[in-house]
């Protein structure tokens, strides 16, 4: 590579350098900051009180795990429905898997706030929904403000997430393999544990990850379908929006509890990372 050549791929790169910067080295560092430094009269001092705080209080406990429950319920039930529904894709013609592919991305054509306030129009009490559980006598006749409302709202919304990667995985797979198994006795499930599974593990990796990160973090579902307001991600909101901008300047909760989740979804990633990458060393059979 010439010098003219790698000074062209340095101005290049410079916009993307420029913005990983500014919305996201930036961001990260200041919740560090501000998790673990307090601002005193003698000046700026070290501290891990904050996170100890968050911590040891019980009501910020009980969002973290409400967060993670719900993350992983959701994520179950996604993959429950949708790794059926993809491998379900792969077998349909053109027109047919371009048709459901279209009718799977359709509501992510629009905003999540107005999905899951539709959601919520459905599932409230005077909806026709509502009106069938009243009248099978199910859930007291609506599903709002109920942890069952969540779950499915989560997975109304981030069910594509987990399709997509999985569908894509299958797709590359080499189907004579199966034909040959089936070719020498082997059953369903065995196609499935022995085939399908491993081949497809990368795509159900990334779907999982797709999945659970932002159920973890959301807000605006707990809040609008089950008037829960106090998960992990509406806790931050209201620490930043409501305490810090009411004149309290940054909120150290705010930045302490923004830090821990972030160790969760790294830990998380870490972990989806390992298990991927022994697949690819032949880890997984």
């Amino acid at each position: 590579m010439t010098k003219k050549s790698r000074i062209n791929n340095i101005l290049l790169s410079i916009p993307i350098h420029a913005w990983l910067l500014v919305f996201t080295i930036v961001p990260l560092v200041m919740i560090f900051f501000y998790a673990f430094v307090e601002v005193t009269d003698e000046g700026l001092k070290f501290t891990i009180s904050n996170i100890v705080n968050v911590l040891s209080n019980e009501r910020y406990q009980s969002a973290f795990y409400d967060s993670l429950y719900y993350a992983f319920i959701s994520t179950v039930v996604c993959f429950i429905l949708g790794y059926p529904l993809a491998y379900v894709m792969t077998k349909l013609s053109n027109g047919a898997r371009d048709l459901l592919m279209i009718l799977l991305m359709l509501p992510m054509w629009m905003n999540i706030l107005i999905r899951t306030y539709a959601l919520k129009a459905l599932i409230d009490e005077q909806s026709i929904l509502s009106g069938f559980f009243k009248f099978v006598g199910l859930e007291n006749g609506t599903l709002t403000n109920t942890t069952t409302a969540i779950i499915i709202g989560m997975v109304y919304n981030f069910l594509p997430f987990l399709v997509l990667p999985i569908y894509t995985s299958l797709l590359k797979i080499d189907y004579s393999l199966i034909e040959a198994a089936r070719d020498l006795g082997a059953s369903g499930v065995v196609v499935f544990s022995k085939i399908l599974l491993p081949l497809s593990l990368p795509g159900i990796l990334s779907g999982i990850t797709m999945v659970f990160v932002p159920s973890v973090t959301t807000f605006v579902i707990p809040q609008l379908l089950a008037n829960k307001k106090w998960t992990v991600g509406s806790l931050i909101e209201y620490k930043f929006m409501h305490e810090a901008g009411a004149g309290a300047g940054v909120s150290s909760d705010g930045s302490a509890l923004s830090f821990l989740l972030m160790i969760i979804v790294i830990a998380m990633m870490s972990i989806v990372n390992l298990v991927d990458k022994e697949n690819d060393a032949g880890g997984v059979v």
